[in-house]
């Protein structure tokens, strides 16, 4: 997994690391189908509009391995076409011990090459902590004002030219300081696949939201519950329809039922309990005939910013301290 610190104007942490992968493992742009490059130039335009800032960052990128932005945008927002999909398993429980979070991202273990974690800090913008499989754009996060936000997969039905959940998450992660502000973004934005979000802030605010080009839909916790959760499937019957299904392979029902079960039994869940949860067999894939499973996995308690992180199926102890955040935060300061 990298780690790369990029902070400055969007064109300067876009041009820092593309020079970067372009001088240290001689980076180029993979080659794409005609289909996913005219879907992607497409999204492109829409990207422009949706996040201006992001195309400058792809523009500084695209100077440092010496190519086009336009072929470089392209393929960034034809991903969501792309044939392996992450699975990924999520859960936000508020408690006494405060508001922890959790996820686990399940892709292909060959993927696991290209992750990274990566501390992101724009002028203007909020700094945040955040893991992904490509190198512009957000899986999941954890923003300074203490928000977090991960997505899950969902199999829809169609898909569109529009803004891929790699910047839905990042645009949230560099502006949004309350779950109720990442909800109006999410469901304003013209989103090009399925997705689950879940999202939470330090204040205690969960909510699903799961999206779709067709419709979205808000889920909170249920009277009485102080926990949400989600894996690859929309739930509510107000998104059922937009649900072509076929994840069973990926145990999406399991992992989910799991969770449930969990969640419901917890009492003052902390980051350990959490971790537990995280490293079970029945929410850590590991599919060695399919070569899936979980290749990060990540839990914070967003009232103090405390974030730990497993590079690699987790475990009890595998679990390791995340401390740029706070490192860029008090620079700052000085």
């Amino acid at each position: 997994m990298y780690h790369p610190r990029l902070y400055g104007s969007f064109y300067e942490m876009g041009h820092k690391y593309g020079k970067l992968l372009y001088e240290k493992a001689n980076f180029s742009i993979p080659e794409i189908t005609t289909e996913k490059s005219n879907f992607g130039l497409k999204a492109y335009q829409e990207l422009k509009n949706f996040y201006p800032e992001a195309i400058e960052e792809i523009e500084g990128f695209a100077a440092g391995i010496n190519d086009k932005p336009e072929k470089l945008g392209a393929f960034l927002l034809s991903i969501p076409v792309l044939e392996n999909t992450g699975q990924c398993s999520v859960f936000a429980y508020q408690g006494d011990n405060g508001v922890i979070v959790g996820r686990n991202y399940d892709m292909l273990f060959e993927f696991k090459k290209f992750t990274e974690s990566s501390l992101i800090a724009p002028t203007g913008k909020y700094a945040y902590i955040s893991q992904s499989d490509v190198f512009i754009g957000r899986s999941d996060g954890i923003n300074e004002k203490g928000l977090s936000i991960a997505m899950a997969f969902v199999n829809g039905k169609n898909y569109v030219p529009g803004i891929s959940f790699h910047f839905i998450i990042k645009k949230v992660l560099e502006n949004c300081a309350s779950t109720q502000e990442a909800i109006q973004l999410i469901t304003t934005a013209k989103v090009a696949s399925s997705n689950n979000f879940l999202v939470a802030d330090k204040k205690g605010n969960l909510a699903i939201i799961e999206s779709a080009p067709q419709k979205n839909h808000i889920i909170y916790p249920k009277k009485g519950t102080n926990y949400l959760y989600i894996t690859n499937q929309f739930t509510s019957n107000t998104m059922k329809n937009y649900d072509a299904g076929g994840v069973a392979w990926s145990k999406s029902l399991v992992r989910y039922q799991s969770l449930a079960h969990k969640l419901t039994a917890a009492k003052n869940l902390d980051l350990a309990q959490a971790k537990a949860i995280l490293s079970d067999k029945c929410v850590c894939l590991n599919l060695r005939k399919e070569k899936f499973g979980t290749i990060w996995s990540v839990v914070a308690k967003l009232n103090n910013l405390e974030i730990e992180r497993a590079e690699a199926k987790p475990t009890l102890t595998n679990y390791k301290p995340e401390t740029r955040l706070a490192w860029w935060l008090k620079r700052r300061a000085r």
